[in-house]
């Protein structure tokens, strides 16, 4: 841009100048007209060059510019005395133009000619030739000239320098920007070359060029083995020939392609890899090169798999779990609704529930509970036939799927018993503990329900809690049962339901009333009594304890229906009547109750609120409360008596029955249950297990009390065993209300 300013500028000062030159000869007398005119043919020229640049036909106006003027230069030279003439300063004024908008060829060339010019003159100078017009020119004319010409010469000059600076310092940038290019060249280069992934770039005809350090490592070639070659042979090999016919058209349309595959090491090992390929264009548009970024899938893959392991499958006994089961019973719906059309086969499902396994786990520990989960389900699955789906739903319970087991209700639930008759017989031989080196006799609750794939019930929630319900009256019913669903169990359900829903209303609504059942000693006298519950239902009545001490138990309603027979309790000890009587109140605490963290704490405040004698108070526990966790027993119950209460074995007997247990533990009373004192007149086996209790109570200093006495005979025969002995039955009175048993007390005390 600043050379064609140096052409626009000398064309201009050249026209001004030889246009000024003519004015100045005119001005001459006489007036030299040649030179005027040859000036004018100058400034002719030169303004024809301003012309051309204004078009912008740059490299024909310098052209005109220089050797126009050269020409005019040489003609007024020869006009106006050769060597002799003052003209001759526009030759180095030129060259020095040439110099700068031509190039050095050009200017070489006219240095030749313009030598060769004033060779010529000076030899017809010596010759004696008489030059056309020479005449002396003006001093006026000579300065003009010379300040021209030296003019012209000092700003193309400069300008020129402006120019040469200017390049210098874009040259310098353009180098700046070039170095910096190379540097971010090389950054990209390691980028590429130690990129963690795999980067192949391919020619137009799919060849490959350049292969980066990782797909080298990752595969297993050498670079000098892929370079050139085709990249179906050792990059995209996993492609089949379907997908690499559309790959090729997608890129052959300049579009990205993108998928996975599983190309093939050098040893042969497979390498999931997902491949996306993308178009390398030229500065004009035109696709030169394809890059294809590769990123292995290996480690993702084999993480998928645990997930999907973990999610779908149980970690202990490598079974599928409830979540497994369940995505096969909505594959079963599935099934159904794009194919069923009526008459589609039934499935069965059963719920195994492995008996006693919690007292095991919280009495062996879980090492060896989690042993006998695994060899039970090692066990049942030795014993099902293929095909049949064997899931472990959680803790020690398992559900079988029977597919397609018949057409009707009845030939699915034949199908189910015998199947479950299968795994109670596998169970038959003791299972050994591979970790520990024991053997163990399990057996297991079954429940079962058939079922028909349906469109309402995708997840199989129905089955599950149908067999569910199965299951449950399954455990009720004892150990190794196996119970069908019925529909009038659901009604059975529903009631539990209800029940549940009403009881945890009805304790903080006053619903429920204490009861008492009268303990005496063998004079007939009323020593205390057992503390029992009934309850008032407003819209059901008198609901019987059976019905709902047992859903009470199954939920976490039993320890507030605990605590709330401690307060009661503690409540009636301070009455007048019982303080003067010297009436004791014997509770019974569940194992939920019993193993609350705050139990202690609770009574102590229970006590303090009271004022109520701790001293009067006795807290029944079974024995598979106690045998759970012995240890944490002994604990909770020394804790308990340094609050003054005192501990009785409930139902003693119906248990483990271990001595080592009464030793070991702060008892203080002994109930013996009903089912030995019944028969202890009559039954030779109980009353010799009656006579060894009430033996064993008096040695360990055990107050006993005979539970379930209805006749006087059962109580004289109790009575000759042991004096001290209490009775607690139907033969000293049923349970009545507290207020109306304290009233009769009370009046059988006066009398």
């Amino acid at each position: 841009m600043s050379l064609r300013r140096v052409v626009l500028v000398g064309s201009i000062w050249i026209t001004s100048l030889t246009v000024m030159l003519a004015m100045a000869l005119l001005m001459q007398d006489p007036v030299p007209w040649l030179s005027v005119r040859l000036n004018l043919v100058a400034a002719g020229v030169s303004f024809g060059a301003v012309l051309l640049g204004w078009r912008r036909h740059w490299r024909l106006a310098s052209n005109v510019l220089v050797w126009g003027t050269w020409t005019a230069a040489v003609t007024v030279v020869a006009a106006t005395g050769g060597v002799q003439s003052g003209s001759v300063l526009a030759f180095p004024a030129l060259l020095v133009m040439c110099a700068w908008v031509l190039g050095v060829r050009t200017t070489l060339v006219m240095l030749v000619l313009s030598v060769l010019t004033m060779a010529g003159f000076w030899v017809a100078g010596r010759e004696g030739v008489d030059w056309i017009g020479q005449r002396e020119t003006s001093p006026v004319f000579s300065m003009l000239y010379f300040v021209g010409m030296l003019g012209l010469t000092g700003t193309v000059t400069l300008m020129a320098r402006r120019s040469l600076i200017r390049r210098a310092q874009e040259l310098q940038d353009t180098l700046g920007a070039l170095e910096q290019h190379q540097d971010d060249l090389r950054k990209f280069y390691r980028a590429v070359e130690q990129n963690p992934e795999s980067i192949v770039i391919t020619d137009v005809h799919q060849n490959i060029v350049y292969v980066n350090e990782a797909f080298l490592q990752r595969t297993g070639f050498a670079r000098n083995e892929v370079l050139g070659q085709p990249t179906h042979r050792y990059s995209t090999m996993g492609l089949d020939a379907p997908a690499w016919e559309e790959a090729l058209h997608q890129l052959g349309r300049g579009a990205l392609w993108r998928g996975q595959m599983t190309n093939r090491t050098r040893q042969g090992e497979d390498l999931p890899e997902a491949v996306l390929v993308a178009p390398i264009r030229a500065s004009d548009g035109s696709i030169v090169n394809y890059v294809e970024l590769k990123q292995d899938l290996s480690e993702r893959m084999r993480a998928e798999r645990q997930i999907h392991a973990l999610a779908h499958f149980d970690a202990l006994t490598g079974l599928p779990n409830r979540l497994s089961l369940t995505q096969r019973l909505r594959a079963l719906a599935r099934e159904f609704r794009e194919g069923g059309k009526g008459g589609e086969p039934r499935h069965g499902l059963l719920l195994l529930d492995m008996d006693r396994f919690t007292a095991f786990n919280d009495v062996r520990g879980t090492v060896r509970g989690d042993a006998l989960l695994g060899a039970l389900a090692l066990r049942l699955a030795d014993a099902l036939p293929d095909g049949v789906l064997l899931a472990r739903m959680g803790a020690d319970e398992f559900a079988v799927l029977l597919e397609k087991a018949g057409h009707e209700a009845a030939e699915v639930d034949q199908h189910m018993r015998a199947l479950a008759q299968v795994l109670q017989d596998a169970l038959e031989r003791p299972l050994w503990l591979e970790e520990t080196g024991e053997e163990v006799q399990a057996s297991c609750s079954i429940g079962a329900a058939s079922f028909a794939a349906s469109r309402t019930d995708s997840g199989g929630h129905d089955v599950l809690r149908r067999a569910g319900v199965a299951l449950h009256q399954a455990k009720q019913a004892g150990l190794g049962q196996v119970v069908i669903f019925q529909p009038d169990m659901a009604e059975a359900v529903g009631k539990r339901f209800r029940i549940e829903k009403d009881l945890r209303r009805a304790i903080p609504a006053g619903e429920l009333q204490p009861y008492l059942q009268s303990q005496v000693d063998r004079m007939g006298r009323c020593v205390g009594a057992e503390v029992l519950v009934r309850w008032n239902h407003p819209r059901l009545g008198m609901v019987e304890p059976g019905d709902f001490i047992a859903v009470a138990e199954e939920s976490d309603l039993i320890v507030q229906l605990g605590d709330w027979m401690l307060e009661q309790a503690c409540r009636m000890l301070v009455r007048p009547e019982f303080v003067q009587h010297g009436w004791r109140l014997s509770v019974n605490v569940s194992w939920r109750q019993f193993r609350q963290p705050d139990v202690v704490n609770k009574l102590k405040r229970i006590l303090a609120t009271t004022g109520a004698d701790p001293r009067r108070l006795t807290l029944e526990v079974t024995e598979s409360v106690v045998m759970r966790d012995v240890d944490e027993a002994r604990e909770r119950m020394t804790e308990l008596q340094l609050l003054g209460v005192e501990m009785g074995l409930d139902d003693f007997g119906t248990g483990y029955s271990s001595l080592a247990y009464l030793q070991r533990l702060p008892f203080r009373e002994l109930k013996i249950d009903k089912s030995f004192v019944q028969d202890c007149h009559a039954s030779p086996g109980n009353a010799a297990m009656v006579e060894a209790i009430l033996l064993m109570a008096r040695r360990l200093h055990l107050r006993v009390v005979a539970e379930g006495v209805e006749t006087e005979e059962q109580a004289g025969t109790l009575r000759a065993w042991n004096q001290d002995v209490l009775f607690q039955g139907y033969h000293y009175g049923r349970p009545l209300p507290a207020a109306e048993w304290v009233d009769l007390q009370v009046g059988a005390a006066g009398v």
